[in-house]
């Protein structure tokens, strides 16, 4: 049987090694807690979009469910459009009647346009005539007066019968007649030319027609561009590559402008936000090392760096902290966001966690 001197020699040492490890233990959580900012209150953090409907209407269709990957551009809900597709319809009728009569009417332009020229060339080509058919008459007519001239010279001496006078003033008033008629003829021809100048004016009222008819086909394209765009409000799609987290709205429901339809978010940007106690704060800086322990893998441990510090304090009690620090009291605190390195495959936003910032190197411990 051991002595109880025995006894007592056998357990000094025990004590006095219990005694070593609690005092380096005490040490160690000192230092650690000199070195390194430590923080139960973080979370798994992303940046949400918010799909909202552009316009009141009943939503026709969802064609993603909740966890779905989608890609940008990809349909994600349509609203009920089939009245704004009738008009669109009937507003590209309209346009193809509008495009029809101004076809017709520059078809019209240049047939009178065509018309116009080759009369006036006609006409001008008959004045033409007329005119050198006058001058012939006219010179023919002055011989004439010249000839009747001096056989009335003649007869009056009786050098030749008066049948001959009276010849030659027949001869005379038949060209005469005839230049009269002649000019007649040319100054009906100018006024046939004028009238067919005149008639060009038509040309202007029909290209007016034609501008007037372009001015309506450009109004109605632009009906046609304000109802596509009504329907791409109706046709929601998703703005980046992402996930979709929440529904909100489903097929039948009725919704108002700017009603929220889904959540979207980026699966490949996720940080964590810690809220770092006031006291503490002035030793974080941005680069720091980061060990995270996530709740969700308990026996991982993963690594970031500070990207950014928080401008505004968040009471402790709005964030789910008891808004108490290490040594008691009410605390202001201050979010820190912080980058996550390889993070783990089924990581999801308001995951909870405990962050480790290392700070030894901001504080002079060694340099004393």
């Amino acid at each position: 049987m051991i002595s109880e001197k025995a006894l007592k020699a056998k357990i000094k040492p025990l004590i006095g090694l219990v005694l070593i490890g609690a005092i380096l233990l005490l040490a160690y959580e000192v230092f650690y807690w000199l070195t390194h900012v430590y923080e139960s209150d973080a979370q798994v953090q992303t940046e949400f979009t918010i799909i909202t409907s552009g316009v009141d209407g009943k939503i026709e269709e969802v064609f993603v469910a909740e966890g779905h990957t989608v890609s940008k551009g990809q349909l994600l809900a349509t609203q009920e459009h089939d009245d704004i597709e009738l008009n669109i319809k009937a507003l590209e009728t309209d346009l193809a009647l509008e495009e029809g009569n101004r076809k017709r009417l520059r078809s019209e332009r240049g047939a009178l346009e065509e018309e116009i020229r080759t009369k006036v060339a006609t006409q001008l080509e008959k004045i033409s005539s007329l005119e050198v058919e006058h001058a012939s008459i006219s010179d023919r007519l002055l011989l004439a007066r010249k000839d009747l001239s001096r056989m009335r010279v003649l007869v009056g001496k009786q050098l030749r019968p008066e049948s001959l006078l009276i010849a030659e003033q027949d001869k005379t008033l038949v060209l005469e007649g005839k230049a009269a008629l002649l000019q007649a003829q040319i100054g009906v021809a100018r006024g046939e030319l004028d009238q067919l100048h005149a008639a060009k004016q038509k040309l202007t009222v029909i290209d007016n027609a034609i501008e007037i008819s372009f001015i309506q086909a450009t109004k109605i394209r632009d009906d046609i561009r304000k109802q596509e765009l009504l329907l791409t409000r109706r046709h929601i799609r998703s703005p980046i590559d992402g996930v979709v987290g929440k529904i909100y709205r489903y097929t039948g429901q009725y919704v108002e402008d700017a009603t929220s339809i889904l959540m979207l978010h980026d699966p490949k940007l996720y940080w964590i936000e810690a809220y770092v106690d006031e006291s503490e704060i002035r030793h974080v800086r941005i680069g720091q090392e980061v060990i995270i322990d996530l709740d969700a893998y308990p026996f991982e441990d993963f690594y970031g760096t500070v990207q950014q510090i928080g401008n505004v304090t968040i009471r402790g009690a709005d964030n789910g902290n008891a808004g108490r620090s290490r040594l008691g009291g009410a605390v202001e605190r201050v979010p820190v966001r912080i980058s996550i390195d390889s993070p783990p495959p089924n990581i999801t936003p308001g995951m909870r966690g405990k962050v480790n910032i290392r700070i030894y190197d901001n504080i002079k411990l060694w340099s004393r």
